[in-house]
């Protein structure tokens, strides 16, 4: 007969290094920063090509918490955001007047750091920790959001194609998360392949909690999409678009302009389709693969992952790219084929399926 009276936890072994999953009670608070989107005390990269509204984008889910408004339908915990302008500190204070920062006095404070803090150095991020405990103390809220604007600016000196000190960037940001029980989101920009995502090396994206990409659409909107959620379930595709913001007259009287994000929805087929692209070597392979599906019967007709995609694929394609981030690639391509005027695949779930000629499912005959 099994004894199954729990056993005292040694008093030699260091408290929390190991515990019994048979007392185990889950943790059934988020602690959120955005439901569905961010947690506090985790990390996450926000990616996108150039002058895609990544900082506007940031701007606007700032707005969010410090009034206490949803993003895109998503609860918010409202409190204070921390905005480290690393690239260009007066324009986020400039983006933020678009949303009529100062109006209202139940606002939260969205402080922009005006010097950026390098993430490979211990002793500035030990004294970023520090400072933020003084804004906790100087304002009596909590910080909910830190963003690094833009990572390369955060990382002075490290080699961003080198997966060690990436990591160690990472970690930094980590330490600052949980110190401060908030969310510390790393804006960065995509490299030359842009379906490779983040620019550098993939160890950023393996490390971080939440993954973002930023996708420029036909009619001027964009497309923001969670790569990757290690914690929560995922929320699914949002859109935005950017508009103009009169900020005042400069000496000549002529207008002073910023811009800022603004939530829409998914652009229809009947709106201005943008310039057609040239397809990459991944539309080619994931297209191929589709392809020969369509000719296996019934098979055609199933729904399949971006991993039964990635097996199909011949190893060079991909190059030295991690599973995980050979999949983010292949689901990428599929978003862009079930958008299409005439889509060859619909999402199903969290599956794919092949779609008919004519629009409809494929029935696999």
């Amino acid at each position: 007969m099994h004894n199954h009276r729990h056993p005292e936890v040694n008093p030699k072994t260091p408290e929390g290094l190991y515990r019994d999953a048979r007392t185990h009670r889950p943790n059934l608070v988020w602690n959120y920063a955005v439901k569905g989107w961010l947690r506090r005390a985790e990390t996450s990269v926000l990616f996108g090509p150039s002058n895609c509204g990544k900082s506007a984008l940031v701007c606007h889910l700032g707005n969010c918490i410090v009034t206490g408004t949803p993003y895109f339908g998503a609860r918010v915990r409202q409190g204070i955001v921390v905005h480290v302008g690393a690239e260009a500190p007066t324009s986020v204070l400039d983006r933020m007047q678009a949303h009529g920062i100062g109006e209202s006095p139940t606002t939260s404070p969205y402080i922009v750091r005006m010097e950026p803090v390098n993430l490979s150095d211990p002793e500035q991020v030990e004294q970023f920790i520090a400072e933020l405990n003084n804004l906790v103390r100087d304002f009596g809220q909590k910080v909910v959001l830190i963003v690094f604007d833009t990572l390369a600016r955060s990382i002075t000196g490290v080699d961003e194609n080198c997966a060690a000190s990436m990591t160690g960037v990472v970690n930094a940001a980590e330490r600052i998360a949980r110190r401060s029980n908030a969310h510390v989101m790393l804006v960065h920009h995509t490299g030359k392949d842009t379906d490779r995502g983040g620019r550098g090396s993939s160890a950023l994206r393996g490390a971080v909690d939440t993954e973002i990409s930023l996708m420029p659409q036909k009619a001027e909107a964009v497309r923001v999409l969670q790569e990757k959620q290690r914690t929560m379930p995922k929320a699914g595709d949002h859109y935005f678009r950017t508009e103009s913001f009169v900020l005042g007259h400069d000496e000549d009287g002529e207008d002073r302009t910023t811009v800022k994000a603004v939530e829409s929805q998914k652009p229809s087929d009947k709106e201005a389709v943008g310039k057609p692209t040239q397809a990459s070597k991944y539309d080619t392979a994931v297209l191929t693969v589709l392809y020969i599906r369509g000719l296996t019967g019934k098979r055609g007709a199933e729904t399949f992952k971006a991993r039964d995609i990635l097996e199909c694929v011949p190893p060079e394609i991909f190059g030295g790219m991690s599973d995980e981030n050979s999949m983010a690639t292949i689901r990428r391509v599929l978003g862009r084929l079930s958008e299409q005027e005439a889509p060859v695949v619909e999402k199903v779930g969290s599956d794919w399926r092949l779609r008919g000629a004519d629009g409809t499912a494929s029935s696999g005959t």
